[in-house]
């Protein structure tokens, strides 16, 4: 048997790459077209262990932060009524019903729903103020306008839904004049390392010219399309919508993630102070694992 030229060796591997290109942009569009219902599939089946997932050191200071940020924008006024948007299990919202105010808990996952459910029945009379609702950030049709005073919507829903911008006007159409919404997104350059280390230059293309990424799980059938934003995207589409930007910072600005310092509780505090210090310039969002903005519907 001849052997074989160098000609042929670089056409099998230019072959190989076609064919990995190919697979790839496959893979994509199936996570592209399976959309909601992916992210759905993968949140019912994860609902029951979901608080699990996120309760090691690194996330305990990111709920730390964010409630420190939430606080601040918290309705005076106990009669006004807060909405939990991509709620989860309920992490927010019944923050939100413990302090006092009637909410409205919403996910497009039955499931996150139904721990929802089980938290609140552990709750007593309290419970009476909860709303739980399976729905789509991006229709919130079963709302009604002008309702809410303070709207979360933490967890990146915006990053996870099929149509942000759709779902930033529904976000407004049910506030009140004046209602403020708190969301949070993830941040495009935080995903660019994943690709870097992976070798796979298709993929950050993709990312840098769509800011589209998707879940990674073992099951392609639960594989959904993610969004991600800069600062500037993500201050553009809430002003788009008609608000008034009143604050955008980043969020885990700095890289803690698996870090031996989150574990040192003398460490933690003085953590929280220098993230905190940091985000005060809204330019160290763009380093930022997250984005966390706060906006307005302006008054009628």
């Amino acid at each position: 048997m001849p052997s074989p030229t160098r000609g042929s060796h670089d056409d099998a591997r230019r072959n190989a790459a076609s064919r990995g290109r190919t697979e790839a942009l496959r893979s994509r569009a199936d996570a592209s077209r399976a959309g909601p219902d992916a992210s759905r599939r993968y949140h019912d089946r994860v609902a029951r262990r979901y608080d699990a997932i996120y309760h090691d050191a690194y996330w305990r200071f990111h709920d730390e932060l964010t409630w420190r940020r939430i606080k601040p924008h918290l309705p005076r006024d106990l009669a006004v009524e807060c909405l939990d948007l991509g709620c989860g299990t309920g992490k927010w919202g019944l923050r939100l019903l413990k302090s006092g105010f009637a909410t409205t808990f919403v996910d497009h996952s039955a499931a996150m729903i139904e721990q929802v459910r089980v938290k609140l029945d552990a709750m007593g009379p309290r419970q009476r103020k909860a709303h739980p609702l399976v729905a789509d950030i991006v229709d919130l049709s079963a709302l009604g306008d002008g309702r809410f005073g303070l709207a979360l919507a933490l967890g990146d829903p915006l990053s996870i839904c099929a149509d942000a911008e759709a779902a930033v006007r529904e976000i407004r159409r049910v506030l009140a004049a004046g209602g403020l919404v708190i969301a949070t997104a993830d941040n495009r350059a935080a995903a660019l390392e994943h690709y870097l280390q992976k070798g796979d230059v298709d993929g950050l293309e993709r990312l840098v010219e769509t800011g589209r990424t998707h879940w990674l799980t073992d099951d392609p059938a639960e594989r959904f399309d993610l969004t991600t934003f800069t600062p500037c995207q993500f201050r553009r589409l809430f002003e788009r919508a008609g608000f008034e930007v009143l604050e955008l910072r980043g969020k885990t600005i700095l890289p803690l993630r698996g870090s031996a310092l989150l574990d040192d509780h003398s460490a933690v505090p003085r953590l929280m102070r220098i993230e905190e210090r940091l985000a005060e310039d809204e330019s160290t969002a763009a380093r930022a694992g997250h984005l966390q903005i706060v906006a307005r519907k302006p008054s009628a």
